[in-house]
């Protein structure tokens, strides 16, 4: 019996990815995608139509032969809370905002503050989270190392955030470093792009660094990987210039991660960089992008992680 629950669970999951991925869908091409049967595929669409996860979108063909179905997800069966936090000149500015299945964003609102304390993130979430009780996840992006729920900044800060959000709101969560949420964002744009790092300039030299290997960001064995500001030739390097402090830094990871593409952003360079005088070889220098607004990739690279928590949580739940 249970065996037989399993796999009727494990068939959830597989058909719900297919409608996770976006796009309209019929039977045949999901079975193409899963490999599923026919009997089995119906059985799961039928489920999810009557949760109004997915609804019927279209029905082509002739008029006088069988009508072929097209599914889609309903954006409104789930949604996420997120909060994104980056560094500023006067301190931190934080934007929280409601995001649907399709990544559809609304009630988004601002906020200033000088220092990282828990107090920031608390009221931010209880006001949210009064004004929509319906929440099935929260994600957050922030400075700092993320790790087990934790939230740090060498001695300057630690925030046990997770365990105040299972206290509190008993939903799932996901607590990210903001700039590998950028790297999640910027790699999900294009298929093709399997190892990106993304170097963030917040301030002179205050540098974060995201790293996607083969398609999948890589932490390290304690969640502090990129964090470039523990190399040691950082504290001799105060006097060189934001500009040639950035380049060095980006050739730094380029010869170290030899990623296909690095994208980079700073709020202190906005003019694009030169590297045609670096001492890398020309065949194993990556591609260089300048991306001039690191939240839009935040808020790209929330949703994705969003969508594949959501999955994982509740992919082959039939309940």
């Amino acid at each position: 019996m249970a065996r037989g629950a399993d796999l009727k669970n494990e068939n959830i999951k597989t058909v719900r990815k297919c409608f996770y991925a976006g796009g309209i869908l019929s039977m045949n091409r999901i079975r193409r995608e899963t490999g599923l049967s026919h009997g089995s595929i119906i059985n799961v669409i039928r489920l999810l139509e009557e949760r109004g996860e997915i609804f019927l979108a279209e029905k082509s063909g002739t008029a006088v032969g069988r009508k072929t179905h097209h599914y889609v997800l309903n954006p409104a069966y789930r949604h996420f809370l997120a909060v994104d936090v980056k560094r500023t000149e006067q301190g931190f500015l934080s934007r929280t905002f409601r995001m649907d299945l399709s990544g559809e964003v609304s009630d988004t609102y601002e906020k200033a503050f000088a220092e990282m304390d828990d107090a920031y993130l608390h009221e931010e979430l209880t006001a949210m989270m009064n004004r929509y009780p319906d929440t099935d996840m929260i994600l957050i992006s922030t400075p700092g190392v993320c790790a087990n729920g934790i939230i740090t900044n060498g001695e300057i800060f630690s925030m046990d955030i997770a365990s105040w959000i299972e206290e509190n709101f008993h939903v799932p969560y996901v607590i990210e470093n903001d700039v590998n949420v950028a790297a999640i964002g910027f790699c999900n744009e294009d298929p093709d792009r399997k190892n990106i790092t993304v170097v963030y300039q917040a301030s002179k030299a205050i540098f974060g660094c995201g790293v996607i290997i083969n398609g999948r960001l890589y932490n390290g064995f304690s969640h502090a990987a990129g964090e470039v500001r523990y190399l040691p030739f950082m504290e001799e390097r105060k006097d060189t210039s934001s500009r040639e402090l950035l380049k060095e830094m980006i050739l730094c990871v380029a010869a170290i991660l030899n990623p296909e593409i690095i994208a980079w952003n700073s709020d202190t360079v906005q003019e694009e960089l030169d590297f045609s005088d670096a001492s890398l070889p020309q065949r194993h220098t990556p591609a260089m992008i300048h991306i001039n607004d690191l939240h839009s990739y935040c808020m790209k690279g929330l949703y994705f992680i969003g969508m594949y928590n959501m999955l994982e949580h509740y992919g082959g739940n039939e309940q």
